[in-house]
């Protein structure tokens, strides 16, 4: 009998990934793995990368009980070079609750508050009051209101209503509790 000499094929060393995730920066919450960690640049299997010196400030690396609950199942992906595929697996982001204030804690639990108005202003352009009659005699007047609520909401973006009522805010607390 002869014997037939077979050669065996290396098999790929599968490593466990380790979850991390974001604690800072835009990409607060997501969670990412590792592809190649340098002494200069951390690579993630999802895209992405980070100095290796930042990594602490930037993420935590997650408990592998915990991240195994955001797992669902692997899915092939090309990385950006067509190097080599490279198996990712989807994890959904955990939310990192931010501690409650102990100030917070107290104006929370306070019995006796004082409810007062907020009032925002915003700098609009409004038809004449000719023109708006002009428009509800010519057409449905509750459609010519509700055209009309359209024109003025078109003119606020979230961003200026946001920096209103910030800035309202920060008005009030100065009015009400400055120090004299």
């Amino acid at each position: 009998m002869q014997t037939e000499n077979i050669e065996e094929t290396p098999k790929e060393e599968v490593k466990e990934l380790k979850h991390w995730q974001w604690i800072k920066g835009e990409n607060s919450g997501d969670v990412v793995t590792f592809n190649n960690e340098g002494p200069i640049w951390i690579t993630f299997n999802e895209g992405g990368r980070i100095a290796t010196d930042l990594r602490d400030e930037f993420l935590q690396q997650l408990d592998p009980d915990i991240a195994g609950e955001f797992v669902k199942s692997n899915t092939s992906v090309i990385d950006p070079l067509n190097q080599s595929a490279v198996h990712v697996q989807p994890v959904q982001t955990v939310i990192v609750e931010k501690p409650i204030s102990p100030i917070r804690v107290l104006f929370d639990k306070q019995k006796k508050n004082n409810k007062i108005k907020l009032t925002l202003q915003f700098p609009i352009n409004i038809p004449s009051k000719g023109m708006y009659e002009l428009m509800s005699s010519s057409f449905d007047s509750d459609e010519v209101k509700n055209e009309l609520k359209d024109f003025i909401a078109e003119q606020l973006s979230k961003d200026e209503i946001i920096e209103c009522l910030n800035n309202s805010i920060e008005s009030l607390i100065e009015s009400k509790y400055k120090e004299e």
